[in-house]
Order: C-alpha cells, then structure tokens, then sequence
C-alpha cells in the first residue's frame, strides 16, 4: 500500500527519538518493554496513550481464566482493531507466542490483526480462511535491528491518520498474499489428479470427436511429466516472445548453491529442506518453506554483474561475482538465515 510521504516523514522523524540501544538497558520485562518502546512506538504510528486510541489489558478471555491483551490500538469508532501482544525486549519470538496472541484475537470483537512484538521485531497476523483465527503465519515482519527507509515505510502502513479504508486495503493484500502462496500446490495437485474441468478445457481446444467417458479417460492418462515436458519448450517460446521469460542461469545456481552451504556449514541442527529458490522476472530468491515471506536472500543483476541482498541488511547490495565474494559475507548470510531458521 503506498503510504502519504507526509506520513512516511513523520514516522521517520518519530524513530530518530529511539535510542534502542539504550533502552534496550532499561528493559528488563515485558511490561518495561511495553512502556519504553513498544507504546512509543504505537505513539510514533499516531495512536497517543489516550483510552480513545490506545487501550491496555483489554479483557479477552472468559470464565476464571480472565485473559488480557496488553495493548488494543483504536483505528476509528470504539473498539480496538489491533491487537498487540508484548513480549519483552529481543526475546525469540515463536509459534507459542503467535498462539498467545490467537487466543487473545479471538475473543477481542472487532480485532483485525494481531501484532507480536519484542519491540525490535514486529510480526503483523490476520484471519485467512477462519473466521476469529489468525493465520499460522505473519503477513508481514519488520526487524528493526536494522533501521531503513523501506522499513519505516511498511511501518507507516499502520499510520492512524492513513485514509479511513488503509486497514481494509492492508488486509486485501495479505489475503491476496495467502491465497497466491497456494498456487504451486494447486497446480500440483491438479495436474496430479485432473478435474473433470481441466479435461473438459482441454477437450474443448481439440478438433473434432464427441466427448464421451472413453475420451474422457484417456485425455487424463495423456496429463502425466512426459506431456509436460514435451509442451514446456512451446510454453518457453511463447513467453520469450511476450516478453515474460524467466531464465534461470548458472550464475544464479553457483551463488544459490554457495549460499546454502555456508549455511548447512554453520547451522548444523536445521532442516535444510526447507532452503529452496524461486526464480522470478526481477530476482532469484533463496527462501525457507518456500514462504515468500521468509526470504533469506535475494540475487539480482545489473549489467551482468550479480549481487545478494540479504534480510535484515536494508536495501545493501553486496557485490558476488567471484566466490571469496560470496564467503566474505559469511557472518551476513548466517544472520540472515538464522531469522528464519533458529526458533
């Protein structure tokens, strides 16, 4: 979602007033983390400490167990939309957390997205499919170890003084976010197991005969990978002609390769498995759970000449034409990993 550039400048004046470093000596719970960083922070996006914009431990729980949310940011009426859990400042965050936070989003009415936060890290949830049920994973992370443009940015999203529809916009997007994700397994599984509508599409684009249960089954047993392989060369020619090629290069796979080695050389413990790439028209990204979300790297070119941008390095461009490139960024690239990989 673009952001007003009045907004984004505000916000960016709002964080050169935080000093992490030393606030980091001062925070040594959740509640000291709440107070020094994450409220200010919430003051930064436009939410003041009134109870008309920013609530704290609202209620959501039933019963004796009487849970509270720590903090509730009020968009517009008079019920909170945000639901922010706090942990204390730098704590891990994990799927245990995520849950703590699930269980207060879903008995706060009203809430849209949940946000858990350590005060650095700061992971935006919402409902897919499931009524009152955050998604397992965040749409959105904002790691303020490193502080850029393109960070403040994506943080001003959540800007109270955004137009009345932003929430609903930055929603649509996550949605969309979710949905697309699905895409490879759809395929998958479809051409796996054809549909009787991806027969009938095909039938219908083939001259002649009647379509009858015998015809049926045989275009089904003609969808298998020997098929696949013999149209893939039209498919490529086409999309060369249209402009929509995506060509994945040996350069590409010799700095993929390199990559992942340094990391199964130093993260001993981890399933990589979950390392793989996904070769799109402006960059060759090595991701974790082929989550798009969960981008360790990202390889891109110019003039021939290739370069990794890595997660929680900003907008940096490292140079990596040569090999002692690649292992120079040795403490980078395992930065960069253990985001992703290290619960």
């Amino acid at each position: 979602m673009n952001v007003d550039k009045r907004i984004v400048s505000a916000v960016k004046k709002g964080f050169v007033k935080l000093d992490f470093q030393r606030l980091e000596e001062t925070c040594n719970n959740e509640a000291q983390t709440r107070m020094f960083i994450i409220e200010p922070m919430c003051e930064i996006l436009g939410y003041s400490r009134d109870p008309k914009d920013m609530l704290t431990e609202i209620t959501a729980g039933w019963g004796q167990k009487n849970d509270k949310a720590d903090i509730g940011l009020i968009v517009k009426g008079k019920k909170p939309e945000i639901i922010i859990e706090c942990k204390k400042f730098g704590k891990k965050l994990t799927d245990k957390e995520g849950a703590q936070l699930n269980s207060y989003f879903s008995h706060t009415e009203g809430s849209k997205i949940g946000i858990l936060t350590n005060g650095l890290e700061w992971r935006f949830y919402t409902e897919y499919l499931e009524k009152n049920k955050l998604h397992h994973n965040p749409f959105l992370i904002i790691d303020f170890t490193e502080i850029d443009d393109a960070k403040i940015e994506l943080f001003a999203q959540f800007h109270k003084s955004n137009p009345d529809d932003f929430l609903a916009k930055i929603l649509e997007e996550a949605q969309d976010t979710f949905f697309l994700e699905g895409f490879n397994g759809a395929l998958s599984e479809e051409l796996l197991n054809p549909s009787d509508d991806l027969i009938k599409a095909i039938f219908a684009r083939m001259p002649g005969k009647r379509m009858n249960d015998a015809i049926k089954d045989k275009l089904r047993g003609l969808i298998n990978s020997n098929s696949i392989q013999q149209v893939l060369p039209k498919l490529i020619e086409e999309e060369s002609k249209n402009g929509n090629l995506i060509i994945t290069t040996g350069e590409e796979l010799k700095i993929y390769h390199a990559v992942k080695t340094i990391i199964i050389n130093s993260l001993k413990k981890v399933d990589f498995t979950r390392i793989s790439y996904r070769d799109q028209k402006n960059s060759f990204n090595i991701l974790v759970d082929d989550n798009q979300r969960k981008v360790i790297a990202k390889i891109t070119s110019v003039k021939n000449k290739h370069f990794l941008e890595l997660a929680g390095y900003g907008n940096d461009k490292f140079p990596v034409d040569d090999i002692e490139n690649i292992v120079e960024l040795n403490k980078e690239i395992i930065s960069a990993a253990k985001t992703f990989l290290i619960d």
